[in-house]
């Protein structure tokens, strides 16, 4: 589902409509789905990345506003088209001329508080990507209350059973396929717990 088709079914915290379409875009290219397996889209990482900016400081979010007009304006100026409609081929030429740039400080993603005041196009668009690349392997394999991995997908792809209370002997054994562990989140450990003080 693209984001545009999600905002129509959730409340965006803190991306416009636009800016959820850019940056789904982004996660997509970082995290394609292929093959009968999901990616970025599937898991909604862009739920998990709105939910998460909302509740960062101004300057991450600045990041993200500041980076999705950069990204826009370079693929406009290249292209004449924004981010969300170019090819893939054309999204991973530009997303792979941006990595390549250097950040202001270094390729990782910055600190909440270490986000940029205003730095310089190319350096802006190379700290957005590695936020953006950081938020979205975060929204892939965390935990669904936080928004993203919906329906535990990203965990069923790494085959991690996700929250448990502990394993038993057969299952710490080395070679135990641990795909055979029904999956459990927060909540349905949280219901468990209802369950047993009922």
């Amino acid at each position: 589902m693209s984001a545009s088709n999600e905002a129509t079914m959730t409340r965006w915290l803190f991306l416009t409509e636009a800016e959820a379409e850019t940056v789904d875009a982004v996660c997509e290219r970082i995290f394609p789905s292929g093959d009968g397996k999901p990616g970025a889209r599937e898991t909604k990482v862009i739920t998990y990345i709105d939910r998460t900016t909302a509740d960062e400081d101004e300057a991450l979010r600045r990041c993200y506003r500041d980076g999705v007009e950069a990204l826009n304006a370079l693929t406009s100026e290249l292209y004449g088209q924004r981010f969300a409609a170019l090819s893939d081929e054309r999204k991973d030429e530009v997303l792979e001329r941006i990595e390549s740039s250097p950040a202001p400080e270094s390729n990782a993603a910055p600190e909440p508080d270490a986000a940029p005041e205003r730095p310089e196009e190319e350096g802006l668009l190379a700290t957005f990507f590695a936020l953006v690349w950081e938020h979205t392997i975060q929204g892939m394999f965390c935990d669904p209350q936080y928004g993203g991995n919906h329906d535990a997908l990203g965990w069923q792809l790494v085959g991690f059973p996700g929250a448990q209370w502990g394993y038993d002997a057969e299952q710490m054994q080395p070679g135990f396929d641990s795909k055979t562990i029904p999956i459990k989140t927060l909540e349905d450990l949280r219901r468990e717990l209802r369950r047993k003080d009922a």
